[in-house]
Parts: C-alpha cells; sequence; structure tokens
C-alpha cells in the first residue's frame, strides 16, 4: 500500500528540483524511518525521472547514501528501523548502479554520430547537450566507496577508453564539438571524464581485475593526450599516465595471472616506448610540475622492468635528464630532483646499464653536485626542516655513488687480474674510467662526517679507498705499472 503511494506521487508530482532538494533535506533527520522513506522516494522519482539524478548527485545524495551505509553495514549494532532502512538503501544503490552504462552509452552515441565533423547538425547538437551534461553523475558515483566497485566493470573501463578516443579526436581537432554545446562546456567536459578515470585508479584494486583492458584501451589515448596543446589537458594525462603505470607495474601477480601480464607488459612497453618516449625531448623540458610527472613514470618502470631501463639509455634520455638537473639544481629536494636521483639510482643498479656511456656523459659530475649540496643540507643543523628531507635524498645519492664506486673497483680489479695473468686486459678502459671517476674522490671528506648521521656512509668509505692506484693517484696509469722478474739470461726489467 506505502509502495503504491509512492508511484502514484512519483507519477503525478511535478518534480521540480525544489521537489528533489525538499525530500534530500529529509536525509538530514534524526528518524531513521524518514530517512528510509526519503530514500524510497528518491528511488521512485529517480526511476520515472532521470533528468533528477544529477541534481541528486548535486545535492549531495551520494554522501548521504554512504552515511547511512555505514550505519547499516555488517558487524554495526543496529537501531530500531535500521533493517527497513537498509532494504530501502540497497533498492536505491541497486537502481543507481545502472545508470552509469547507460549515460556512458548515450554519450559514446552522440560523440560517434558527430565523429570526423568540424559541423554537427542541429540534432546531432542536441543530443550532446543532452548527453555530455550527465557525465558528472558517473564521477559522483566513481568517487564513492559505495558505488565504485559496483560501477567499475570491464565494459566500464571500456566504454570509458572509447570516449577517451573520442576525446582525442576532439583535441586533434578532427571532432568538434565546441560549435554545438559552446567551448567552456566542452572543456569541462573533458575535465570531468578525466577526473572520472583519477577517481577510479584511487582504488588499486580495479586496475589489477581490468589490467589488460586499462593498458589497451585507457592508456592509449591518455599518450596521445600528452601531446595536448592544451597545457591543463597536457597536465592531467600525463600525471593519470605517471600514476596509472606506476600502480600496473608495481601490483604483484595472483597465480595463475602471469601469462597474461606477460603480454599485457609487453603492450605497455611497446605503448611506452613507441609512442611516449619519443615526446620526453619535449616534456622534460616543460615548466614544473610536467618533468616531475614524466620522470615519475620513468622511475616506476626502471624499478619494476628493468628492461626498460635499456630503453632509457637507448632513447638518449640521459643527457636530457642531466639538463633537467641544471634547471632544477637550486631546488635540490624539489619532487623534480627527488625523481631524477631515484632514476638515476635505477640506471645504476642495472647490472647491464652502459656505466662507461654514463660515465662519459657526465654522470660523476652531476652525482657528486647533488652529493655536495644534499650532504650540505643535511649537516647544516641550522636548518632543521631541510636536514630531515635531505637526510632521505642522501640515502639514494649513497646507492648511486656506492654502485659507481663499486663499478669502477671491478674494473679495474678486473684490469689488473688479467695484467697479472699474463692475458690482454683492457687497462686503457681501466684507466680511463679511473680517470673520469677521480673527482668521486672529493667526497670521501663529507663521508666520514656523515658517517654519523647516515651509517651507510660507512659502506661507501672503505670501497673508495681500497680502490687500485692509491684511491685514484694523478696518474691513473701508474697502477697498472708493475715490474715482472726476468728471466735468469736477461739483465733488462721490462715494464707493463
Amino acid at each position: 500500500m506505502v509502495n503504491s503511494c509512492f508511484l502514484l506521487l512519483a507519477r503525478s508530482i511535478s518534480m521540480t528540483s525544489d521537489f528533489v532538494s525538499t525530500i534530500i533535506r529529509l536525509l538530514d533527520s534524526p528518524s531513521t524511518a524518514i530517512r528510509a522513506k526519503a530514500f524510497l522516494v528518491l528511488l521512485y522519482t529517480l526511476i520515472y525521472n532521470r533528468d533528477m539524478l544529477l541534481l541528486s548527485c548535486q545535492a549531495r545524495l551520494v554522501m548521504y547514501i554512504e552515511r547511512d551505509s555505514r550505519k547499516t553495514s555488517p558487524g554495526k549494532e543496529l537501531q530500531a528501523g535500521s533493517e527497513y532502512l537498509a532494504r530501502c538503501l540497497d533498492l536505491l544503490i541497486q537502481h543507481m548502479v545502472q545508470e552509469p552504462p547507460r549515460i556512458l552509452g548515450d554519450i559514446l552515441n552522440a560523440l560517434a554520430n558527430v565523429s570526423g565533423r568540424k559541423h554537427p547538425s542541429t540534432v546531432q547538437g542536441k543530443q550532446l547537450k543532452m548527453c555530455l551534461p550527465m557525465m558528472p553523475v558517473v564521477l559522483h558515483l566513481v568517487m564513492s566507496q559505495v558505488f565504485r566497485p559496483l560501477v567499475v566493470t570491464e565494459d566500464f573501463l571500456f566504454s570509458y577508453g572509447t570516449i577517451l578516443s573520442h576525446i582525442k579526436s576532439v583535441d586533434l581537432g578532427e571532432t568538434n564539438i565546441d560549435g554545438a554545446i559552446g567551448m567552456a562546456a566542452s572543456e569541462e567536459f573533458i575535465k570531468i571524464t578525466l577526473s572520472a578515470f583519477e577517481a577510479v585508479i584511487q582504488y588499486p584494486v580495479l586496475l589489477a581485475d581490468y589490467r589488460s583492458t586499462v593498458i589497451d584501451y585507457i592508456l592509449p589515448p591518455l599518450v596521445s593526450l600528452v601531446q595536448s596543446q592544451n597545457v591543463e589537458w597536457r597536465l592531467f594525462s600525463l600525471r593519470l599516465l605517471s600514476e596509472t603505470t606506476t600502480l600496473l607495474v608495481s601490483q604483484e601477480l595472483e597465480d595463475g595471472d602471469e601469462e597474461a601480464s606477460c603480454d599485457s607488459d609487453s603492450s605497455l612497453l611497446a605503448l611506452l616506448r613507441d609512442e611516449l618516449l619519443p615526446q620526453y625531448e619535449h616534456i622534460l623540458m616543460e615548466p614544473d610540475p610536467v618533468p616531475a610527472c614524466a620522470l615519475k613514470l620513468l622511475v616506476a618502470m626502471t624499478e619494476h622492468n628493468p628492461t626498460f631501463a635499456r630503453l632509457v639509455e637507448e632513447s638518449k634520455l640521459v643527457p636530457l635528464v642531466f639538463e633537467v638537473i641544471l634547471e632544477h639544481q637550486e631546488n635540490i629536494l624539489g619532487n623534480t630532483m627527488q625523481s631524477v636521483i631515484a632514476l638515476l639510482n635505477n640506471l645504476v643498479a642495472y647490472k647491464d646499464s652502459n656505466m662507461k656511456l654514463l660515465y662519459e656523459q657526465g654522470l660523476v659530475g652531476h652525482v657528486c653536485h647533488m652529493f655536495i649540496e644534499t650532504a650540505t643540507l643535511c649537516l647544516d643543523g641550522d636548518n632543521k626542516n631541510s636536514t630531515e628531507p635531505a637526510a632521505a635524498l642522501l640515502v639514494s645519492l649513497l646507492d648511486i655513488l656506492l654502485g659507481m664506486l663499486t663499478h669502477t673497483s671491478n674494473v679495474v680489479r678486473q684490469a689488473l687480474q688479467a695484467q697479472k695473468s699474463g692475458s690482454r686486459g683492457d687497462t686503457q678502459a681501466a684507466e680511463d674510467l679511473l680517470l673520469l671517476s677521480k673527482p668521486l674522490t672529493d667526497l670521501i671528506s663529507l663521508l666520514i662526517p656523515l658517517g654519523i648521521v647516515l651509517p651507510k656512509c660507512g659502506v661507501c668509505l672503505p670501497v673508495s679507498v681500497k680502490l687500485p692506484g692509491n684511491a685514484f693517484t694523478d696518474d691513473p696509469a701508474a697502477c697498472f705499472k708493475c715490474t715482472i722478474s726476468p728471466p735468469p739470461s736477461s739483465t733488462d726489467v721490462p715494464t707493463l
């Protein structure tokens, strides 16, 4: 009987915005029964008038649903009438969950009808005006802990990726919707669409469940939007791409997912190699915070996929990274420099890195400069605000320093052993490496006082002082000169 009354009410009343706002205000009532009835009225209202869904979301309906969902969740001590409230909530949630697929479907149809058109017809423009403003509903729902796990499915992500592809077409000027809905409305639609995916990635388990769909259908248009002439979209897309990639490569796989993950990782690697890395020459030279976002992606990839470290070298990005250091060296504790140091740490730690090339490109000089600057801040007792972050950054720099010292030591030791055994050793390469590494000895004087603050300094110090050649003599070749006992019949002593 009660439900019949609600049905008659929903059909007969003029469902104005004032009516919906009045009902939503009832959700502040301390009475469980009144809130339950209000949810039920809203349910029938939305069934017979979908247009009220946007208004309801803007009036904080989702917030009220989340609040009462927590109160009626399993394990909570239920008050009188809470069971009825839970049933009403469940009915409303089930109905609202069905709306995002319909909204995305309507938007896709509207965008598909104008795809590639510079001048949409009046009918097409009207369709765009009706459908695109509903995108905020999707944003409201994916931002909700109650709705997000129910709304975000594989079909949802596929539809979302297709919408992003249409946005890419709009950004490239292949499709024009500004004339139909106005530039402001067009930009608002794009912003809300990107924000919706930003909300999705706050729930990383969804990325794990639909990893391949995200890589195949969402990341490609995001990579394309990184080239946008619109600075806001370019930065937004790059940030989403960086955060999504970081989450994807850092997720632990469940048993049985290795093969599928291998395929998706290959797709991701190919996408970044072919479409994104060629853009880095321009991206890294842009003002902050663009370089920081771009470097964060490189850090994640080189940390979890060593093969990507080789791609960074092959793409000739290292000299660009060194240019970033020069541009941001005044702010050694900034996000950009932190990402630079993390990236260099990964490259040095990669066992197949071309260390000789890194040295020749200026790695030693940049590391020494950053180390001295950071150590100075770390030892500055008068500036407590910078001491702690400087100490944290210095740990990464010490890892880089240790890796470089260890590499130099190994190369020189192998050359000496080869020379001692009489086999052909590349002593010239070792001498060149010692010469390039000589500035590292200037850091020894800092390692001793830093050892009081950071015990890790004690690991680097022995490696540096035990290097062959008396810790970098002025003549690096001196450590390779040794005397070999002459044969009995000879009076000359050959020197190598």
